[in-house]
């Protein structure tokens, strides 16, 4: 993510700290209890935007009947959103507050604000009929020539490529993964490949050596009638140093986003609405919010993105309520970049949070992740379900962090939990959670040996923090087969005993009908329900048995695009990597079908004197082993090989890294 971030200097009170306080005072007198429930919703309702829409000037925007060179009148209609901006923000200058009105429209520009001299009359920029209006990063291109009997060329010169890799990052990853063209045709997205011998129906290459775009197109495709996008824009969207604006109603898609950036940003912005937005296959982040502060994001989508659905940054008082990121992370899980950088919503820094109603669903990365230096955080009545890591991650905070009446169901870990401190879980549903690497739990409990060092972007200083001060109550945690715990972790020493010694857990369900050392706790050793009561001094009010509630809210709807997906696991680094003993080495490998029918799967790049077979080759949903097998006369080395697995004209790749050694 970018880092244009303003320090804000001054500091809110906390509201738990006011909150403790109120409770201190109940003691002395019964007006004292009823001053502290007055100001409770009080916080809540100023954590958040508060923009008075009440704008009597209108501004018009269409994309086929306007000009820029109009009024903006009704009749005369702008014929750009930007242009339309840039009156409002005249308007505002003069204390004016605006609505833009944008009709039915595709309008491809980069549409930035950058207010000066800004009043606080408020800009609302919404669509005239909701979810007709798109800002796309994309642009249609027309007169395709025939290369070869099944492949399109287009002289073009990429106008998005070359994004660096942010700093920090793992350095020995398969060049796809910093690549940010797309192309869509008639609406379906291509999969990029990066060689001409790796075509097939569905794919494009940018050949960059002869300025050329390269398409497979699905069979059956007419290329002189189809719609044929490619990327062109880094971003759709773009706030700086705005304040009391709403966005209503918009789709932002198919910006050509670099790594950890987003397609549409907001930086150092207060009291800023999203309210019904979508956005859409961005190569990279969704949509981001940075240093800004009293915002809200609500009833909006984050979905099919290449990295982050919903991303936040340094941020304060601020709302995520009814929304949804699924399908996210497309383009890390093309080289197996599911842990590092990802989620369906990530947040960092984030002070003053509540995320309520929130859905996440079939994230190839965690579902929502807070990632350091989050403090009085809410996450309230959401349903997390299907995500390839973590439904919940919780690393690096000060806390405290509340989450309740919530469902975390189908993910390679129910929640977990990273040297955070002060964290109350209460009322929720943890079910099917593990199974694919060792970070295998519906409770996974991890951290850095001694705590994790962050400085507080607020105050400055430096904070060191371990998971201590956990309650748990009125919880559901069921495991779903033998190979599943319901608590897990490689804890020990001080670490571990800072955990167990200030644990609160009671009136919880526990449950594996298939294993009952299901409890996995320092030193890797395995216990059961009677064994944990008598480790952890705790939930001697709970029981070991099935609720009947055991998979509330663990369903996952029909997805609006039907796919597949293939991933492979490697628990060991955040890229994976294989290597070979004896001259052999097994890759287990996963299909996820989201509708879909038979996948079929080959592979690409071997080196001479290796074999490659599959344990099935084909299949609709689960898992097969690719085994690759290395002869004398392999030479031994470090080769990236691609995987790709097809249904007709869809087609999905991974590329990993195999150090192929043949046997002695």
């Amino acid at each position: 993510m970018k880092r244009k971030v303003v320090r804000n200097l001054f500091k809110e009170q906390s509201p738990n700290l006011e909150f403790k306080g109120c409770f201190m005072k109940l003691r002395f007198s019964f007006i004292a209890l009823v001053i502290c429930l007055l100001a409770v919703p009080f916080y809540r309702a100023d954590a958040q935007a508060n923009v008075v829409e009440n704008q009597s000037i209108y501004v018009h925007v269409n994309a086929s009947s306007g000009s820029d060179k109009n009024s903006g009148s009704v009749s005369q209609p702008y014929k750009t959103i930007s242009a339309a901006v840039a009156k409002a923000l005249a308007n505002n200058r003069a204390g004016i507050g605006t609505k833009v009105m944008i009709d039915p429209g595709i309008y491809r520009e980069f549409v930035k604000i950058s207010p000066y001299n800004q009043t606080s009359a408020p800009i609302t920029i919404q669509a005239t009929t909701a979810g007709t209006v798109t800002i796309d990063g994309a642009d249609v291109l027309t007169n395709w020539y025939r290369k070869n009997s099944n492949v399109y060329a287009y002289s073009w010169k990429d106008p998005v490529g070359g994004c660096p890799l942010p700093g920090g990052w793992y350095t020995g990853m398969p060049s796809i993964v910093q690549n940010n063209e797309m192309v869509f045709v008639n609406g379906t997205p291509m999969t990029q490949v990066t060689s001409i011998s790796q075509m097939r129906p569905g794919t494009f290459f940018v050949n960059s050596s002869y300025q050329e775009l390269d398409i497979w197109p699905p069979a059956g495709t007419d290329m002189n009638s189809a719609r044929v996008e490619a990327s062109a824009r880094r971003e759709t969207l773009e706030v700086d140093n705005g304040k009391n604006m709403v966005f209503r109603g918009i789709i932002l898609q198919h910006a050509a986003s670099c790594m950890n950036q987003n397609g549409a940003n907001v930086y150092n912005s207060s009291n800023i609405l999203f309210d019904n937005v979508q956005v859409y296959w961005n190569n990279w982040g969704g949509l981001g919010l940075s240093g800004s502060n009293h915002y809200t994001v609500q009833n909006s989508t984050a979905s099919y993105n290449g990295g982050v659905g919903l991303a936040a940054f340094e941020v304060k008082s601020a709302l995520y309520q009814n929304n949804e990121t699924d399908y996210n992370n497309w383009r890390g899980e093309m080289i197996g970049l599911y842990d590092f950088a990802q989620g369906g919503t990530k947040l960092m820094h984030a002070h003053g949070v509540t995320v309520n109603s929130h859905r996440s669903y079939n994230n190839a990365a965690q579902g929502l992740w807070f990632d350091t230096d989050n403090t009085n955080v809410t996450v309230a009545n959401s349903q997390l379900v299907g995500n390839t890591v973590a439904a919940l991650q919780l690393e690096a905070n000060e806390g405290p962090v509340s989450v309740q009446n919530s469902s975390l169901c189908s993910s390679g870990m129910g929640v977990h939990l990273i040297n955070t401190e002060d964290l109350t879980m209460s009322g929720n549903i943890f079910y099917n959670n593990g199974g694919n690497n060792f970070q295998n739990g519906n409770f996974f409990l991890a951290g850095k040996a001694g705590g994790r060092v962050f400085t507080n972007f607020e105050t400055g200083q430096t904070e060191t923090t371990f998971t201590e001060n956990t309650k748990l109550e009125n919880n559901v945690f069921t495991a779903a087969n033998s190979s599943q715990f319901v608590f897990n972790t490689y804890l020990s020493g001080s670490d571990w005993s800072k955990f167990i010694n200030s644990l609160q857990s009671n009136n919880n369900y526990w449950y594996n009908g298939q294993q009952s050392s299901a409890f996995i706790v320092t030193s890797g050793k395995r216990i059961t329900f009677g064994g944990w009561k008598s480790v952890s001094g705790q939930d001697y009010s709970s029981a070991w048995a099935l609720a009947s509630t055991y998979t509330r809210g663990c369903g996952v709807p029909d997805p609006s695009y039907k796919d597949f997906h293939v991933q492979a696991h490697n628990a060991a680094s955040y890229v994976p990597a294989y290597y070979m003993s004896n001259g052999a080495v097994s890759i287990p490998l996963q299909v996820k079908s989201y509708g879909y029918g038979s996948v079929q799967l080959s592979v690409s790049g071997l080196p001479s004197g290796v074999s490659a077979s599959f344990s099935p080759s084909s299949l609709t949903s689960g898992t097969s082993t690719l085994t690759l097998r290395a002869s004398s006369s392999a030479a031994t080395q470090m080769v990236p090989i691609t995987i790709f697995a097809a249904s007709g004209s869809r087609v999905h790749s991974i590329t990993l890294k195999v150090n192929i050694r043949p046997a002695s």
